[in-house]
């Protein structure tokens, strides 16, 4: 098993060398119904039948969020349609952040703007929380060019050259990213553009470093990342809930909901905890609305004998 991991990490590894960079360079240049096609044929299919295992932890997934069984049609399309939705957000993602900005906007409807610019108005910092859903690396672009600046949240990527061009990307849309791990000295930069009242975007829905808060989603407890909620109490920003959805026409729905407000009574912690709660049964409304927009490749909740186990510790 050792051995087929590390040749399945070295295939990726190459696959990113050429395949990114070529993403990049074709993305203003081949036609987009061209670029979606090879997407679904050359790599997505290809990808499911043979690494299983995620599209199996897919169907798992969106069994909880359907109400389905894994075997159910439904589930299945889901799980498919999803896998097509992420290939394509990495070719607009390239394509938008290199075309003027104007021909990006043409393509945006904004839904809850009075709340952004409400947020914006109130002399505090603001959290952008968002989740792997839709295409938020476009929205950031699009802001960060068209209104001002964006600092970004995120965990390094293994691949180094996914992590470079995505850099790259961003830098051209005004999108400054803040890497982020386990230590605690690592968020210091984003908290200081919060207490200097700038825009901060951070995805709330994946615990990378297993060291989340369980909360209960779609009828079940899993782990979530307190970080980003803990930021805004600390440096007294308001959280925004955003997504930036694909419409059927492949443009783009911008929507920002009410402000979550972090200040009162409380331990921080607590705050944070109700800002995060609150956030999550507003998550669940648009997952449930557009499931195979809500990227998730690896089993999103814990089996029962871990959560059980885990409990019982």
């Amino acid at each position: 098993m050792a051995g087929s991991s590390r040749l399945a990490h070295a295939l990726y590894r190459l696959y990113f060398r050429f395949w990114v960079p070529t993403l990049v360079w074709a993305a203003t240049r081949w036609p987009r119904a061209l670029m979606y096609w090879m997407a679904r044929n050359l790599v997505m299919l290809p990808f499911n039948l043979l690494r299983g295992k995620y599209l199996k932890a897919v169907k798992g997934n969106y069994a909880r969020i359907l109400g389905l069984p894994a075997t159910d049609r439904r589930v299945r399309r889901a799980a498919w349609h999803m896998g097509y939705e992420h290939a394509y957000h990495w070719i607009d993602f390239f394509r938008w952040s290199q075309l003027p900005i104007e021909h990006l906007l043409e393509q945006v409807e904004i839904e809850g703007e009075e709340h952004f610019r409400a947020a914006r108005a109130s002399g505090r910092g603001t959290l952008l929380i968002t989740a792997h859903m839709g295409n938020p690396e476009v929205g950031a672009t699009g802001l960060g060019r068209h209104v001002e600046p964006i600092h970004v949240l995120y965990w390094r990527d293994r691949f180094a050259t996914a992590e470079e061009f995505r850099t790259r990307m961003r830098l051209r849309g005004n999108v400054h990213g803040i890497a982020v791990d386990a230590s605690p000295l690592s968020v210091i930069p984003a908290l200081r553009v919060l207490q200097e009242n700038g825009i901060l975007a951070a995805h709330g829905d994946r615990d990378f470093n297993d060291q989340g808060w369980p909360c209960e989603f779609f009828g079940a407890v899993t782990t979530f990342p307190p970080g980003p909620f803990l930021l805004a109490v600390r440096g007294d920003a308001l959280i925004v809930p955003t997504y930036f959805l694909v419409r059927p026409d492949r443009g783009y729905r911008a929507i920002y909901e009410e402000p979550i407000e972090t200040r009162g009574a409380g331990a921080p912690e607590a705050r944070a905890l109700s800002a995060m709660t609150t956030w999550l049964a507003r998550l669940e409304v648009r997952i449930r609305a557009h499931p195979e927009q809500w990227y998730c490749f690896y089993p999103f909740w814990p089996a029962p004998a871990a959560r059980t186990s885990s409990v019982e510790r």
